[in-house]
């Protein structure tokens, strides 16, 4: 996957973090935007993210309703950052990486928009049964002209945002929670509601909840608590599923450097969120 002569460089919690919410139904295709922007200095496209919504799919077709396009570019609008939509992904399960006439067309509109815009197409599907990166099926095109299409080299890249979240996947949490009142709890549920989230991650908007309860003072002794447990292991799961999937796309013998999706992050950050609401 690495290659020095590339004209493309993206996170590889990006491709994990595709890897994760593709897996929720990895027999049809999915799809989503790649975020990113163009580094002045080398004129290589640097994408650092990726974002989806709501979309109709089948095993072979797949397209994001137009609701959802519009809620990734609102909240791209409202992000502190550089980036911009630089291209679009979809899954390919089973059958290999390529452009179809569809993808070309769907191509050729991101073309006209922007002209280093490129399609990502994945085929994960036995990746998902050998868990072996050499069986991840990844590439990169760019139209040539209205027919014909060529592959662009990539490479992988960790960034230190990434790297700063991956250790927080590493530390051995103890959850060691504070204790609060009744009426912060409340309020923090309150907060908690008013965050509209795309429906993939209302799963973990429920996690959330979970963990309002628990910082709650009516709780008992943590270890003593079965549902709580189950709210504190769901998420361990997921940290760890993360992990092991970055660790194998990047490099199977590195054992030291893990990364993790916005998802995931979302859950972490919001655990400060909630310990700062507490103390501030």
């Amino acid at each position: 996957m690495k290659n020095s002569n590339s004209e493309i460089v993206i996170s590889a919690y990006v491709i994990a973090k595709i890897l994760e919410i593709d897996a929720i139904d990895p027999s049809k295709e999915s799809a989503g935007v790649l975020l990113g922007y163009v580094d002045n200095a080398t004129q290589k496209l640097i994408i650092t993210d990726f974002d989806t919504g709501k979309q109709r799919q089948t095993s072979t077709f797949v397209v994001l309703d137009d609701e959802a396009l519009v809620q990734i570019v609102e909240d791209l609008q409202r992000r502190d950052r550089k980036e911009s939509i630089v291209g679009w992904v979809h899954t390919h399960p089973s059958y290999g990486c390529f452009l179809s006439g569809t993808d070309k067309g769907t191509q050729r509109t991101y073309q006209n928009l922007f002209s280093k815009a490129v399609a990502l197409v994945i085929d994960p599907s036995k990746y998902y049964h050998s868990k072996k990166s050499s069986d991840l099926e990844i590439q990169f095109f760019r139209l040539i002209d209205d027919i014909d299409y060529k592959a662009i080299p990539y490479q992988l890249y960790f960034d230190e945002h990434t790297k700063h979240i991956s250790n927080l996947a590493k530390v051995d949490l103890k959850w060691e929670l504070p204790k609060l009142k009744k009426e912060d709890v409340l309020l923090l549920h309150k907060k908690l509601e008013s965050i509209v989230t795309p429906s993939f991650l209302e799963q973990d908007k429920m996690l959330l909840h979970g963990l309002v309860d628990i910082l709650s003072d009516s709780q008992e002794v943590l270890s003593d608590d079965i549902k709580d447990k189950e709210i504190l292991e769901s998420i361990d799961k997921k940290l760890y599923s993360i992990k092991e999937n970055i660790n194998r796309i990047y490099n199977e013998e590195t054992n030291n450097i893990y990364s993790i999706m916005n998802v995931v992050a979302v859950i972490i950050l919001a655990i400060s969120w909630f310990l700062i609401a507490y103390f501030v």
